[in-house]
């Protein structure tokens, strides 16, 4: 990680004095902000980021497990998400979970078990801060989506868990150990993970009694463009505003 990226975002505003006849401009809405962090899993260092939102926001909060191959780092679309995130309001922790166990790409059970506990540790990290459980959720992409939502219906405490591109193919899933609500986005055509084994996720999920909403993004990859990346946010905020992000009345 670049440790000299992960500068706190000020949410600043510089003003001018007003002068007669010159229309001022309305200040613009503070924004969110964003640090480097360590929290400790598997008694090792997991290097993150944390982002917050302007004010107290929806009192949730949403940790975010990257693809394989995956860097933390404070520019391209996992950090732009992870921002549009803490601007709808919630806490976010991405943390880099190959820090508990370096991926080689064999993944034995221990590995995937490590990996799961780096999320389970993350939402119990904001349980201590004082979210209220049931306002804490997991979010994945490609690897980090089996990881994300795995973890979640196994020990972790998270209330919901999205699971972006991800499928049987990357990891045989486990039957759940506990309920919680999950949205799969699947990718059209995909070629890396194939839409057919995100399918059989789902499937397998379904028949142990999972409630899975699914959602398809028509004409994309595993690799997302600005547009669809918009879409996906827009998708996951909606999930989460329904549970873990309600905002008409607080969790009792």
């Amino acid at each position: 990680m670049d440790r000299r990226g992960l500068i706190v975002g000020s949410g600043a505003l510089l003003t001018l004095a007003a002068r007669p006849g010159v229309a001022q401009e309305p200040a613009a809405a503070p924004a969110p902000t964003y640090e480097g962090v360590t929290f400790e899993s598997h008694r090792k260092p997991i290097r993150a980021i944390q982002y917050r939102p302007a004010g107290d926001g929806r009192r949730a909060a949403i940790v975010m497990m990257h693809g394989a191959g995956g860097r933390i780092t404070n520019r391209g679309p996992w950090h732009e998400l992870a921002l549009r995130f803490a601007a709808d309001g919630y806490q976010v922790l991405t943390p880099l979970f190959t820090d508990a166990f370096p991926d080689d790409g064999v993944r034995p059970e221990r590995m995937m078990e490590a990996w799961r506990d780096v999320g389970e540790d993350a939402i119990d990290r904001y349980i201590a801060a004082g979210v209220d459980r049931r306002r804490t959720a997991m979010f994945g992409y490609s690897l980090g989506a089996y990881v994300a939502v795995d973890g979640a219906l196994g020990n972790s405490r998270a209330a919901a868990a999205i699971g972006l591109a991800g499928g049987v193919d990357v990891y045989r899933p486990r039957p759940p150990r506990r309920r919680a609500p999950v949205m799969i986005i699947r990718a059209e055509n995909d070629t890396h993970v194939l839409p057919r084994n995100t399918a059989l996720w789902i499937e397998f999920l379904r028949d142990r009694g999972i409630n899975v909403r699914e959602e398809i993004l028509h004409g994309a990859g595993h690799v997302f463009t600005p547009s669809q990346w918009l879409d996906i946010f827009e998708r996951s905020a909606a999930f989460y505003g329904g549970n873990i992000g309600r905002i008409d009345q607080d969790v009792s």
